[in-house]
């Protein structure tokens, strides 16, 4: 029996769908649609190296104690272990290590940044501009290039619903929006285009038969997504940087969800829209 292939819309729309009700279950109940690290809405950061692992929870429940409430996140990585510690804006950072060297956590080095509530809301302005901005002009020129609705539609929304699932993900997983992660989304929305853009061009302007074209563009189009995971989680097994990490943990999930879009959502639309002209 032959199975109709615009069923593969179905996993892609049910993926959507969670990741819209992620996103309005947390703005029900905090008034964001998802978490923002303090570069975005103000506080105290602080990041320990130590040499050995600790207990996040004490951590967390003795500087609470203290200091009122706060996130606490262990990482580790090849240069050895840590903590990100953050914390309300009036908290100031030498607390933080004093308190923490009281319970025997040996700090080698440390860092702190302090980012006040005005400031934070200011990147946050900004940085929604940014990503505005960005859809505009790639939506542009998409429209310029392929100059048809349904090609150039279904790569915005393909690039629309990679950061629509990407956010729900990061939501999911506790993982809060940092401007490292602004940045990493704004290359998702390239990496997104990309394989889009390869993909429609091959199947809008290639010779062969459509399920050929569809064949080479897939050869392709995984071949630049593996070679750029496969990097992705170097650098994150790594973790040389915990803003690196930042950046590589969004750019996983969302080059993970673009190979679903592309190659069911993108691809699906694409073959209807090729046989409604006849041509597939």
């Amino acid at each position: 029996m032959k199975v109709n292939y615009k069923l593969s819309l179905v996993p892609t729309t049910i993926l959507i769908l969670l990741a819209v009700w992620v996103l309005m279950s947390s703005f029900a109940q905090t008034g964001e649609w998802f978490q923002r690290s303090i570069e975005l809405r103000g506080g105290t950061l602080v990041t320990v190296t130590t040499d050995t692992s600790v207990s996040v929870g004490e951590v967390k429940d003795m500087l609470s104690e203290s200091l009122g409430e706060v996130s606490v996140k262990e990482t580790r990585g090849i240069t050895g272990n840590g903590l990100i510690i953050q914390a309300d804006s009036g908290v100031d950072p030498d607390q933080i290590i004093d308190s923490l060297k009281s319970v025997g956590v040996n700090v080698i080095e440390y860092s702190a940044q302090t980012i006040g509530p005005a400031l934070g809301e200011s990147f946050w302005s900004q940085a929604q501009l940014a990503i505005v901005f960005a859809f505009v002009m790639m939506g542009i020129i998409v429209f310029l290039i392929f100059r048809t609705p349904v090609p150039s539609g279904a790569v915005i929304l393909c690039a629309v619903s990679d950061i629509i699932i990407t956010l729900g993900a990061l939501q999911v997983f506790g993982i809060e929006l940092s401007l490292a992660g602004l940045a990493a989304l704004l290359m998702l929305i390239g990496y997104s285009v990309d394989s889009d853009i390869m993909l429609t061009t091959r199947i809008l302007r290639g010779t062969e038969d459509f399920m050929d074209r569809m064949k080479k563009a897939f050869k392709t189009g995984l071949t630049m997504s593996a070679t750029t995971i496969a990097a992705l989680v170097a650098l994150l097994v790594a973790g040389v940087s915990p803003v690196l990490s930042q950046i590589a943990i969004v750019l996983l999930i969302g080059l993970l969800t673009d190979l679903c879009l592309t190659w069911l959502q993108n691809a699906t639309l694409l073959r209807w829209h090729m046989e409604r002209k006849g041509v597939a």
